[in-house]
């Protein structure tokens, strides 16, 4: 690492001095030179010393200035060791790193919490959360009532929890405000777990994910999209969780949802994925009233309906072998995912449709849909649900689990060229 004697000192006139409320002691170094930003460090006689008490931050910005992205480049750039901590109202997160690459994670929020992130992936089912939060209690780890009750083996728990510093560290990413602090030295986290994690990667993945949640925002914010919370809704521990929950129960919409609890989309969006993965929450879109004009009638009508009915049944086709070997609900889960967004790009098609109990999709509402689609309805429908078909086939072929998987598709290659036919 560069000692402080290693970097140019910026000469600072007095109009500068009184703009950065420099003291007489103090000056500016030249601490890095990113693609997108220049990083200045404030410093003054006793800097090697201050600069070594974690108290006081290395760093501290705002992230509407300076980009969570751009602070973990400049992290791994220069291969700094210390902890990296944002927080923004109520969210608290903290980021270990050792010479410029993650060790480890963690934070105050239910969908950042090691049951909530194996939920998402599909390593354990929502009964399985739920019993293990019933034998769960503190001062004990967590992990360890999975590794008791059976649900996990000791080397699933060590993947599972290093999956959940990769989903802290990527959440960061979606924070478009809040504060960020590097304190830097030798700051070791208050447990056992020791990663070493390439930042580089885990920031493109959470960019990506950014994007995704965006798009999953637009579907949130679709006009006739409405948040309904099911009959067998369980109230979630977490206050945030708990509170968004109870507010469903009188607002529908999404943004003055947001408006009514004073959270920002992303953080709402956020806890509505997982509400939705513990079947607490579903997307619905109210029937509409018949247009005054004629629906779609004739030989369109019926081609539009026809090549709905044979993609939900090569959908289902697909899914059938999966669900066969790991159930519905890990499935469900991932080709939610994918529904959600392909949803952001064809709204008016897939907007709050959700996958039945077997990861099927039900044509019905899809071919009322359709009809009423005001242009290239038949090559729109392709295109949605074509995306579908293509993600599940990559899970067929690609499935640890599912035998002679290239034979199943090849048995259903008549099927598949009826229903895509180009």
């Amino acid at each position: 690492m560069a000692t402080i004697a290693d970097r140019p000192e910026l000469p600072v006139d007095a109009a500068w001095r009184a703009a950065l409320g420099l003291g007489d002691d103090e000056t500016l170094l030249l601490s890095d030179l990113g693609p997108r930003t220049v990083l200045l460090e404030r410093v003054s006689a006793g800097a090697e010393a201050w600069r070594a008490w974690p108290c006081v931050p290395t760093l501290a910005a705002d992230v509407t200035g300076f980009a969570v992205q751009d602070a973990f480049a400049w992290l791994e750039r220069t291969g700094r060791s210390g902890l990296l901590h944002l927080a923004h109202r109520g969210h608290a997160k903290w980021v270990w790193l050792h010479r410029g690459e993650v060790v480890f994670a963690s934070s105050n929020q239910m969908v950042d919490r090691l049951g909530e992130c194996l939920l998402r992936a599909g390593v354990i089912d929502l009964d399985q959360l739920r019993e293990a939060e019933r034998c769960y209690a503190p001062p004990a780890r967590f992990g360890k009532v999975l590794v008791e009750r059976g649900f996990l083996t000791p080397r699933e728990l060590w993947n599972g929890v290093k999956y959940q510093v990769e989903e802290i560290v990527r959440s960061l990413l979606l924070y478009r405000a809040g504060r960020i602090y590097f304190f830097e030295g030798d700051i070791q986290p208050d447990n056992v777990v020791r990663l070493a994690l390439p930042t580089r990667r885990l920031v493109e993945e959470g960019l990506q994910r950014s994007e995704e949640l965006q798009k999953f925002l637009r579907v949130l914010e679709g006009e006739r999209v409405e948040l309904v919370v099911t009959p067998s809704a369980e109230p979630p521990v977490a206050r945030s969780e708990r509170a968004l929950l109870e507010a469903l129960r009188d607002e529908r919409r999404f943004a003055p949802l947001c408006e009514r609890l004073g959270v920002e989309p992303e953080a709402a969006a956020r806890s509505l994925q997982l509400l939705r993965l513990m079947g607490a929450v579903k997307l619905v879109r109210p029937r509409e009233e018949p247009p005054p004009e004629p629906a779609l009638e004739g030989d369109a009508g019926e081609k539009v309906r026809a090549r709905v009915e044979r993609l939900a049944k090569l959908l289902g086709e697909l899914a059938a072998p999966i669900v066969a070997v790991e159930g519905p609900g890990p499935l469900s889960e991932r080709l939610g995912r994918a529904l959600d967004e392909v949803a952001g790009r064809y709204p008016e098609l897939l907007a709050g449709i959700a996958l039945g109990p077997s990861a099927t999709l039900d044509p019905a509402p899809l071919i009322e849909r359709a009809l009423r689609l005001p242009v290239e309805r038949e090559a729109q429908v392709t295109a949605a649900l074509g995306e579908l078909v293509v993600y599940l086939e990559f899970e067929l072929k690609n499935h640890p689990h599912v035998p002679a998987a290239d034979a199943l598709l090849e048995a259903l290659s008549t099927l598949r060229f009826e229903a895509l036919p180009s």
